[in-house]
């Protein structure tokens, strides 16, 4: 009976890990594309707004990772608040290095120049941001179901090695 037990709890463990790795994967291409839309808002705000940085992150969020940067933007200035804030979420986004790389791009160019060099700025970002996505999602498509699949079919195999 323990046996049994056993081989079903991993089982449901290696079908829960599938699940959860497809899960991050979905998530991490709906927060690129979070990401870029808040990047096409501040690119708004900069341009027809004269909103000051803080207010302008803060209306152009849609993930929170923009209003965590605004909240520590006046004690600790706009570079490292906007590393910190991408270091936090960072997990919560399912961003990998190459996606946090990018995003501090922003933060050491933003609030240094004017206008125009800060909207050239975070269009460039915004491309890679997207070109990010693109790929993001590419690999959801092909690999999403296949982690599902497999988790379940690993655990079955071990249920079936142990009974």
């Amino acid at each position: 009976m323990v046996k049994i037990l056993g081989a079903v709890m991993t089982g449901a463990a290696c079908g829960c890990f599938g699940f959860k790795l497809s899960l991050s994967m979905k998530t991490r291409v709906k927060s690129l594309a979070d990401i870029a839309a808040s990047l096409e808002m501040l690119e708004s705000e900069i341009s027809f707004s004269v909103n000051k940085l803080k207010k302008a992150f803060a209306r152009a969020d849609r993930n929170g990772l923009f209003t965590s940067a605004a909240d520590n933007m006046e004690e600790n200035g706009i570079d490292r608040a906007w590393t910190e804030a991408v270091d936090k979420n960072k997990s919560r986004l399912c961003l990998t290095s190459a996606d946090s790389d990018i995003l501090l791009m922003l933060g050491k160019n933003i609030g240094r120049t004017d206008a125009e060099d800060q909207i050239k700025n975070i269009k460039y970002i915004k491309a890679m941001v997207k070109e990010r996505e693109k790929q993001a999602q590419s690999d959801y498509d092909r690999f999403g179901k296949l982690y599902r699949s497999g988790g379940v079919l690993i655990g079955l195999m071990i249920i079936i090695i142990l009974i």
